[in-house]
């Protein structure tokens, strides 16, 4: 039977099942790194995940190239750690599954309810740790084998800021205001060489709500020459489109939840320069140590008692800290 069971958990059968089940989406990945490249090695060299390319001039017909990248970062190599959630099947659990081993059907529907349920894990650390990459520098637990905890992080550089001229929050505040914030963020972007104009903004719950107030006091946008809009949880304040985000994640050492973006701030990030969550490769030799976005494995449980389905991926969410920028556009 655990043939059987390892057939039905191996990469093919997983890939059917992944193709077949509604794709999970998440803000901060979805937005600010919509890349998805597999990486063949279990190394990432850090110059490729931040490197920032700017303009360079053109050269005399025979003249020597010109060296791109490099700016500041020396030859240091990150090593992405493996997410492993399972699931025990217990010895009673394969003995009632014996009776649906000829139903196909609800094989299929048993085999992708945890299919799904392991790539959801996955998928939501993924998330998490994508959340802390965009302050500059991914921390995250490491749950050691012992019984004690470590420290995953990697240090990608401190992103840009802007300094509010005016906070949201304070008496007289205009739509002036919040579009001299937006615009600021915008060029602190550019100053930096990134991004051609396609800003995304994502505003934390009182970020989102002080920018909604001014929006909502506005009786009229003729007077202030700022086009105004509100519709599907955003703000369009002059073309600058301000997302809500409130959202959590879990510290699964601490057990307490931490906004994705605090409060009380904004963050701004360069949608033609995207990162990216790289899928290293998997330290699993039954798939050829191949570089995959998610797989599965079937183990037996200590003493015979059952099995354990294992779901496996290797993230790293990376962009470059100047296509990042944050703002404390209220009191904390």
């Amino acid at each position: 039977m655990l043939a059987q069971l390892r057939a039905l958990f191996a990469a093919q059968a997983v890939a059917n099942h992944l193709a077949a089940l509604p794709p999970v989406h998440s803000t901060i990945m979805d937005d600010m790194f919509p890349n998805r490249p597999t990486h063949p090695f279990a190394l990432l060299g850090l110059e490729e995940l931040v490197e920032v390319l700017k303009e360079i001039p053109v050269i005399t017909r025979g003249g020597r190239s010109i060296p791109i990248g490099g700016e500041g970062v020396g030859v240091s190599f990150i090593e992405p750690l493996p997410v492993k959630p399972s699931r025990d099947i217990t010895g009673q659990d394969l003995n009632n599954l014996k009776m649906i081993l000829g139903n196909r059907a609800s094989l299929e529907v048993w085999v992708r309810g945890r299919i799904d349920s392991l790539r959801r894990a996955c998928r939501a650390t993924t998330e998490a740790i994508a959340a802390t990459a965009i302050t500059g520098k991914i921390s995250w637990p490491v749950k050691l084998d012992g019984g004690g905890w470590d420290v995953y992080e990697v240090d990608f550089g401190a992103p840009l800021t802007f300094v509010a001229p005016k906070k949201l929050d304070v008496e007289g505040v205009t739509l002036a205001d919040a579009y001299k914030i937006l615009s600021g963020m915008r060029t602190s972007i550019q100053n930096a060489g990134m991004g051609g104009g396609d800003i995304g903004f994502l505003a934390g719950q009182n970020a989102f709500a002080a920018i909604l107030t001014v929006a909502e006091n506005i009786k009229t946008t003729a007077k202030h020459n700022i086009r105004i809009e509100i519709k599907n949880g955003t703000v369009d304040v002059g073309g600058f489109v301000v997302k809500e985000c409130a959202e959590t994640y879990r510290d699964p050492k601490e057990g307490t939840f931490v906004k994705k973006v605090p409060d009380h701030k904004i963050v701004a990030y360069a949608k033609d320069t995207p990162g990216s969550v790289f899928y290293c490769a998997l330290d699993d030799i039954d798939n050829n140590l191949r570089a995959m976005p998610f797989l599965s494995r079937v183990d037996k449980l200590p003493e015979g008692t059952g099995v354990k389905v294992i779901g496996h991926s290797k993230p790293m969410p990376a962009r470059s800290p100047k296509t990042i920028c944050w703002c404390e556009v209220v009191a904390a």
